[in-house]
C-alpha cells in the first residue's frame, strides 16, 4: 500500500490592538514576540485522506471547531471525521471568536484571514503529499512540567501558590514523556510531530507568543537541516512551567508577573530547548511502524453539571465586586483571587443548568498509531489512565481537540480544591466517563 504525508504552515499573527486570550482581564496585543502558526500534516493511504491541524491559538469551542473542519472537509473532499484540529493553548494568543473572561472579540477581518488559513494550510499539505515513512521514539524532558495543585502546610490546597510558599507537597506527578513521530518523505523535509503536556503560559503580557511550543519547532528545525515540525499538546489540566522551588539560574531568567507567577520569553525559549533536545536525543534511534489503513471514529459522552445553587449569594457577591472594579475590598490575592472570581462566574453561570454537558470524543487511525482526542484540558491522571487502556502501543493523546470547552479534574481533585475543580462546570465523575469512552472507542478503531 503506497503511503503519502504533506505538510504546510500558515502565519496567523493578529494585527494590533487584536483581543489576546488566557487571562481574566483584558489584554490588547502591542506587538509581536514571535510569529503564531497553523500547521497541517496531511496524510493518505491509497484510498482515504486525513489531516491534522495544530493551532497557535488558546482554545477553540466546539461549535468553531465543527464550522472550520466543515469548511475543509468541503474545501478538500476529506471527510469531515477525518479533519482533526488542536490548539497549542498559547496564552498569548489572539482571541478567537468571543473572549470567555471578557467582552472583548475578535476583530472582524482578522477572523476571516484565520478561518482561510487553516483551509489553505489543510489544501497546501494536501497538494504536498508524497511517499513516506514513519517512526516514532519516547524521550523525557525534565525540570519543565510540575504539578501546579498543593497541599500546604495548613492542610488547604492551592492552585499556583507562588514560589517558595508554605508548600506541603504538590498533588500528583507530571508525566514527562516526549512522544515523536519522525516522518521521513521522500525528496522533501522530514516532519517531526511532538506531543508534549504542559500549560504553555509561559511568557505573559501584551505581546504575541506561540509560547514554548514555538520554540520546540524553531529548536528542533535550527538543529536539524530540511525537517519541520509541528507541536500537539498532550493533557495538561494540573500541570505548568513553575517550579516553586527554583534554582538561582531559572530565577534569574523570569520575572514574577501580576498573579505571582514567574514568566518570560527567555522562560518559554528554555522550555522548548529542554523538549527539543529530548526529541534530538532519540530521534536518530526511532523505531520504524507502519503507516497503513486511515479510519476515524468519534463519541458522544455526558458529563453531569457542577450546580453548587447553595452558594449563589456569596458567588453573586463575589462576581459583582469584581466586575464593578471593587476586587480590593475581596479577601483575597493573586491566584487565589483569580481561583474565587471563575469559581463564583462558574456558580452564577450554572443556577439554571444544564443539568449536563455533552462532548466529542475523537480519533483518526493511521496504520499502527492513532491520534486521539478530548475537547479539554484532562489532569495528567486522566491521559496516563487513557494510555494504560489504549490498544495502541503508540497512542498520541491532544488535549483541545476538535473543541476546548472545560477543565477535565480528576474526582478526587473536588474534595481537595484548588483553581480546576472549583470552576470546572462538570461535577465530579467525569473523569472516569471521559477514561472509558476514550478507550471504549480507541478500542473500537482496533
Amino acid at each position: 500500500m503506497s503511503f503519502k504525508t504533506g505538510f504546510s504552515k500558515i502565519c496567523i499573527t493578529p494585527p494590533l490592538g487584536s483581543p489576546i486570550c488566557g487571562y481574566y482581564n483584558e489584554r490588547l496585543t502591542k506587538g509581536a514576540l514571535d510569529d503564531l502558526y497553523v500547521r497541517a500534516a496531511a496524510f493518505d493511504d491509497g484510498e482515504t485522506k486525513a489531516v491534522i491541524l495544530a493551532v497557535d491559538v488558546c482554545l477553540l469551542n466546539k461549535t468553531q471547531c465543527d464550522e472550520y473542519r466543515k469548511m475543509i472537509s468541503d474545501f478538500t473532499g476529506i471527510d469531515f471525521n477525518n479533519v482533526f484540529i488542536t490548539c497549542s493553548h498559547t496564552h498569548t494568543g489572539p482571541v478567537i471568536g468571543k473572549d470567555f473572561a471578557s467582552p472583548l472579540e475578535t476583530i472582524p477581518a482578522y477572523l476571516e484571514y484565520f478561518k482561510i488559513c487553516l483551509r489553505d494550510a489543510s489544501a497546501y499539505a494536501i497538494a504536498d503529499l508524497t511517499e513516506s515513512e514513519i517512526y516514532k521514539a519516547e524521550g523525557q524532558a525534565k525540570n519543565v512540567s510540575f504539578i501546579r495543585r498543593f497541599r500546604m502546610k495548613d492542610g488547604s490546597v492551592k492552585t499556583n501558590p507562588g514560589i517558595g510558599s508554605d508548600i506541603d507537597h504538590p498533588l500528583g506527578e507530571p508525566n514527562e514523556t516526549v512522544k515523536l513521530l519522525k516522518i521521513k518523505r521522500k525528496g522533501k523535509n522530514d516532519l517531526f510531530m511532538v506531543n508534549f503536556g504542559t500549560h504553555p503560559d509561559s511568557v505573559g503580557g501584551d505581546y504575541i507568543s506561540a509560547d514554548y511550543p514555538g520554540y520546540v519547532c524553531e529548536a528542533v528545525e535550527g538543529a536539524l537541516k530540511n525537517t519541520d515540525c509541528m507541536f500537539l499538546l498532550a493533557p495538561q489540566g494540573d500541570v505548568n512551567h513553575i517550579n516553586p522551588f527554583p534554582t538561582k539560574g531559572e530565577s534569574a531568567i523570569a520575572k514574577i508577573d501580576f498573579d505571582s507567577v514567574p514568566r518570560s520569553i527567555e522562560l518559554a525559549k528554555h522550555m522548548g530547548r529542554v523538549i527539543a533536545g529530548a526529541v534530538l536525543s532519540v530521534c536518530t534511534i526511532a523505531e520504524k511502524i507502519e503507516g497503513g489503513k486511515i479510519s476515524s471514529a468519534s463519541s458522544i459522552v455526558t458529563i453531569p453539571s457542577h450546580q453548587e445553587n447553595h452558594r449563589l449569594p456569596e458567588a453573586r457577591k463575589i462576581t459583582e465586586l469584581y466586575d464593578s472594579g471593587r476586587a480590593n475590598e475581596l479577601p483575597y490575592k493573586e491566584m487565589e483571587l483569580t481561583t474565587k472570581v471563575a469559581e463564583a462566574r462558574r456558580i452564577v453561570r450554572l443556577e439554571n443548568g444544564p443539568e449536563s454537558y455533552s462532548f466529542c470524543l475523537s480519533a483518526i487511525k493511521i496504520g499502527d498509531f492513532v491520534f486521539a482526542g478530548i475537547p479539554g484540558e484532562p489532569f495528567t491522571d486522566i491521559a496516563n489512565r487513557i494510555y494504560d487502556g489504549s490498544p495502541f502501543e503508540t497512542t498520541i493523546l491532544c488535549c483541545l481537540a476538535n473543541g476546548g470547552e472545560s477543565y477535565f479534574p480528576t474526582t478526587k481533585a473536588y474534595s481537595e480544591g484548588g483553581y480546576e475543580a472549583g470552576t470546572s462546570s462538570l461535577a465530579p465523575g467525569g473523569d472516569d466517563i471521559i477514561v472509558n469512552g476514550m478507550v471504549n472507542l480507541l478500542k473500537e478503531l482496533d
